[in-house]
């Protein structure tokens, strides 16, 4: 558990505030955005640990505000759907994608506050002219325990660089979501499928507020 824990919030690293320096920072590359990203939620975690422990109105917006608007949503859906994305109507998009990103913003809030500070290596890596999708290897030091590779998926969509999985050792998180997405689809089709999540946030959300 500890693990999936790393690879939620090492993805939060990667891609939560780059809307911060998109503007101040145009030409940043990948790596530089991965890094000035984990320098400013490591700066979170120092300064407001308590609040993040205690505001879970604090907590949901730093998610819902720096992560998700960094997200391609589209590609996305698409990849972790498979097929049903391509055959899935604009009302059935539009209710996957806001269940789903609903999801996110619950398992991320629901760990930050167990989010322990960390350093990050960035082995050197190169950029090729006009490359628009690529890998940005990390290593995550913790004390204690072994380093952990962190591998970010990230694509230029003609402004800045924003990541869309995140693999830990190997193992994609967005490959891990699709088999289980697939599956229930198979099983309860799109609508099913999306009723099926907006009750696992309901359940959610009513656990988190008794819990706050």
């Amino acid at each position: 558990m500890s693990k999936l824990r790393l690879v939620l919030f090492t993805l939060v690293a990667a891609i939560a505030a780059s809307v911060v320096w998109a503007a101040s920072e145009p030409d940043d590359g990948p790596q530089q955005v991965v890094q000035r990203v984990s320098d400013s939620l490591m700066q979170v975690l120092r300064e407001d640990r308590g609040r993040l422990e205690t505001d879970p109105t604090f907590v949901y917006r730093l998610v819902d505000e720096l992560f998700l608007p960094n997200v391609d949503f589209d590609r996305v859906s698409a990849q972790v759907l498979g097929p049903f994305w391509r055959d899935a109507s604009p009302a059935q998009r539009e209710g996957f994608q806001r269940e789903y990103k609903e999801m996110l913003i619950h398992t991320y809030a629901s760990a930050l506050n167990k989010l322990s500070e960390w350093e990050i290596r960035y082995p050197p890596m190169r950029v090729e002219a006009g490359q628009v999708d690529l890998s940005v290897p990390t290593q995550i030091m913790r004390p204690g325990g072994q380093p952990v590779e962190v591998n970010y998926r990230m694509a230029f969509d003609g402004t800045r660089w924003r990541a869309y999985d995140v693999s830990v050792e190997g193992i994609s998180l967005l490959r891990s979501q699709r088999s289980a997405f697939v599956r229930l689809a198979r099983k309860k089709g799109m609508d099913g499928l999306i009723q099926d999540l907006a009750q696992r946030n309901a359940t959610k959300a009513a656990g988190q507020g008794a819990g706050s």
